[in-house]
């Protein structure tokens, strides 16, 4: 793993371990953040990972501005590390308009 994969790996780690009671699909979501961290372990593109955990946050009906502190360094981290693509990337990855419309909702995570 390289040292962006164990800052991410990290992340996840502390965020699965969160109280999430107050978030609609938690077993869902939690199962995509072990899943994230499964795959950390065994090589894959922190990038591709950063990814599926985003849409997890959609999918689950997360609420962001509600989670818990490790849950939302996690997904600052992933949502500032997603933000920095290019367009081109953006649209393979089918991300555009849900990373602009989480800015304009909830304002800048920094």
């Amino acid at each position: 793993m390289t040292i962006n994969d164990q800052e991410l790996f990290d992340l996840i780690d502390a965020a699965y371990n969160e109280d999430l009671s107050n978030q609609p699909q938690k077993y869902e979501y939690k199962a995509a953040l072990l899943a994230g961290a499964k795959r950390l372990i065994e090589g894959a593109d922190s990038l591709s990972v950063c990814v599926d955990i985003y849409n997890a946050y959609h999918e689950n009906y997360i609420v962001s501005i509600s989670l818990p502190r490790a849950n939302r360094n996690l997904y600052g981290y992933i949502h500032h590390k997603l933000e920095k693509l290019d367009r081109k990337r953006l649209r393979d990855l089918n991300l555009g308009y849900g990373l602009i419309a989480s800015s304009m909702m909830f304002g800048g995570m920094h």
